[in-house]
């Protein structure tokens, strides 16, 4: 009878991991067949504009000030920097598939974290790991796709929010251990994004939960330091910063674009309409939360939950004079799937209990697989046509622009996309030839030689 047990014990084990493990190799094999070796977009003014100005620095006080300095968009991406400036120190060159790894990467970082943070069946790694697979699906999925296989995008917008959960997850233990990580992966969130500031509020929760007053006085102190760096020689560029930066103020706050932002996972597959009703339940979700203390029990998870609503408060004061239809963009939607992921980790710690049938809670468990399964497929589909699509029109303008290859058609068929088509003739996917040149001459990039 114990063999047996045992035996039945390691099976679920192997079907859990490889239940999760299957949505992260589809996910990367994906990424990896899309990716290219060339800048796209705002790697021009990132990544390159980085290396070749760092080329022709010397001494360390130089490089540190335009790592504190330099401005995109009139965001400060330090993190970036960062990264580029050791790339480059170390090889003596950008080369950009390394980059994309690392940006890719973070997606993994954040299910790691996200998984660190549940509570389900503690003590049973075997029947934790089966709670855990549409977790796996739910955030191995190309729902976010255009913050993918995109340097500057995944080092800003998935790392911050990498840093910014951990950090959240190291403050919900009480020890000056815990206290010190996630005191520095707090710099480490603000480094990659200004919206790592959004943690600050949410340890203060933390810390006065605990009462935790002393390190409360500390974590205000870190974050006022922190914003006294960012601050250091910035200038507001929201004026030119276009559809990236400001579009308008805090006061331009609309409830309906915060919760089609919450609910931006559901868009793709219905209409407007479907991101409203989603983002409308997951609120109520949380409200239901609130309401059951869950804050209490699993204080990582809950405050989670809340630093995604911040941004989607912050997002709608900031964006929504662009219309209703940018908060579903690809990009931001890792934050609905975030809250899918919370939301179930929730509903099965603090309800599935409850449930006295064992037959019942085998059905809900069945049934929450089958769906993130389906919604990781057409997710999939959907962003590998993209990402596909997308190399296919870099691919064209690379070419075309760089390579001067005059056999070349003018034109190109993106894959029947759309918007991707739309894109390629408004020139989103031009080769910035003059900043690629000057990469060139002084040694800082390589351009392939072939294809990008």
């Amino acid at each position: 009878m114990y063999l047996k047990s045992c035996f039945q014990r390691r099976l679920y084990l192997f079907l859990g991991l490889f239940l999760i493990a299957l949505p992260a190799i589809v996910f990367y094999a994906i990424l990896w067949k899309n990716a290219v070796r060339i800048p796209i977009l705002d790697d021009y003014d990132i990544v390159l504009a980085a290396g070749n100005y760092i080329s022709q620095c010397h001494g360390f006080m130089p490089k540190l000030v335009y790592v504190l300095t330099a401005q995109h968009n009139g965001y400060k991406l330090i993190l970036e920097n960062v990264v580029v400036i050791a790339q480059y120190s170390l090889f003596g060159k950008i080369t950009f598939l390394p980059l994309v790894a690392l940006g890719n990467a973070f997606a993994l970082l954040i299910f790691l974290t996200v998984c660190s943070m549940s509570r389900l069946a503690p003590g049973d790694l075997a029947k934790r790991c089966l709670f855990l697979v549409p977790v796996a699906y739910l955030l191995f999925q190309l729902q976010y796709a255009s913050a993918l296989d995109f340097v500057s995008s995944s080092l800003q917008h998935l790392a911050v929010i990498s840093f910014s959960l951990l950090s959240i997850a190291f403050l919900s233990k009480v020890s000056l251990r815990s206290m010190a990580c996630a005191s520095v992966l707090l710099l480490f969130a603000i480094g990659s994004s200004p919206n790592g500031f959004f943690v600050v509020p949410v340890g203060i929760l933390i810390l006065a939960q605990t009462k935790r007053w002393r390190q409360m006085t500390a974590w205000v102190l870190i974050a006022a330091l922190a914003l006294s760096v960012y601050l250091f020689r910035y200038s507001d560029m929201s004026s030119q910063a276009g559809t990236h930066g400001s579009a308008g103020s805090l006061a331009h706050f609309n409830i309906l674009y915060a919760l089609s932002f919450l609910g931006a996972s559901a868009a793709r597959y219905i209409s407007l309409t479907t991101s409203l009703t989603l983002g409308l339940v997951l609120f109520g979700i949380f409200l239901f939360a609130l309401r059951r203390r869950y804050f209490q029990r699993n204080p990582a998870v809950f405050y989670s939950m809340i630093f995604i609503l911040i941004n989607a408060i912050v997002v709608s004061g900031l964006r929504s004079d662009l219309g209703l239809a940018q908060s579903l963009a690809s990009r931001y939607r890792i934050y609905s799937n975030l809250f899918l992921a919370f939301s179930y980790i929730f509903l099965i710690e603090d309800l599935l209990p409850l449930l006295k049938r064992k037959s019942l809670r085998r059905g809900v468990l069945l049934g929450t697989l089958v769906l993130s399964v389906v919604f990781c497929a057409l997710s999939d589909l959907a962003g590998a046509r993209f990402l596909q699509g997308k190399k296919q029109a870099l691919t064209h303008s690379y070419k075309v622009e760089w390579l001067q290859d005059k056999s070349v058609a003018n034109e190109a068929q993106v894959s029947g996309n759309p918007a991707l088509q739309n894109q390629f003739d408004k020139g989103v996917f031009e080769i910035r030839v003059p900043i690629m040149q000057e990469s060139v001459r002084l040694g800082v990039f390589q351009p392939p030689p072939d294809r990008p």
